[in-house]
């Protein structure tokens, strides 16, 4: 839904930027969306951007580009939302899988529970992660904000300009491959977000995950 991703000319002035305004939607009225096949197609999203099927059933690519929004920052919020998750989910079940890190004190009056674990952890644990997060949404802002031109989730490493982690994994693609790993990365994001939403709630309601307590 937040894989969108044209500039809009709704604001344009002139007759051409209406008529090409009538034109997208009178192409959009007849085309479906791939996602929801009884629902039209909206306009601003024209499968060009990986894992983009159509799916905006409350029309929010629309409005934002009909009030001249840019949604590469939302595409980039999708992203990093949905890298967050799955590192979420792998955190939210590790400690009760595998245990807690050793030899660290701290963590002994720490539960398993992950959402007992935020209430415990020390403050010098709190300060870290609210100045870690500060800091990389505002290198990320100015990444999206600083150059028009840049690819929403796509973050070369400052040592040498490469893929992250400098693990050169993108570097040899063609674009075709590099499409279909980011669609990849985008379904699993995605995923990810539903899958830790609902351990939250079963988690919160039941006390276990997959049949563990926890």
């Amino acid at each position: 839904m937040l894989s969108l991703f044209s500039a809009s000319s709704a604001f344009a002035p002139g007759a051409p930027a209406l008529a090409g305004s009538v034109r997208m939607a009178s192409v959009s009225m007849g085309e479906k969306s791939a996602s929801i096949p009884f629902l039209n197609k909206p306009p601003a999203l024209d499968g060009s951007l990986p894992g983009d099927v159509g799916f905006d059933p409350l029309g929010f690519s629309t409005t934002i580009t009909e009030l001249g929004g840019d949604l590469n920052y939302v595409r980039e919020a999708e992203l990093m939302h949905g890298r967050q998750a799955m590192m979420a989910t792998v955190g939210f079940l590790f400690p009760a899988y595998f245990g807690k890190l050793p030899g660290v004190a701290w963590v002994n009056d720490v539960s398993v529970n992950p959402l007992e674990a935020q209430y415990q952890l020390p403050p010098q644990i709190y300060a870290q992660v609210v100045g870690s997060i500060f800091i990389a949404e505002a290198l990320r802002s100015r990444i999206i904000f600083g150059n028009l031109g840049n690819v929403p989730g796509e973050h070369p490493s400052p040592l040498n300009g490469g893929d992250v982690l400098d693990l050169g994994i993108t570097k040899n693609m063609t674009p075709e491959q590099l499409h279909t790993m980011k669609t990849k990365e985008i379904n699993n994001g995605r995923l990810a977000m539903i899958a830790i939403t609902g351990m939250f709630f079963q988690l919160a309601y039941t006390g276990h995950i997959i049949g563990t307590p926890i």
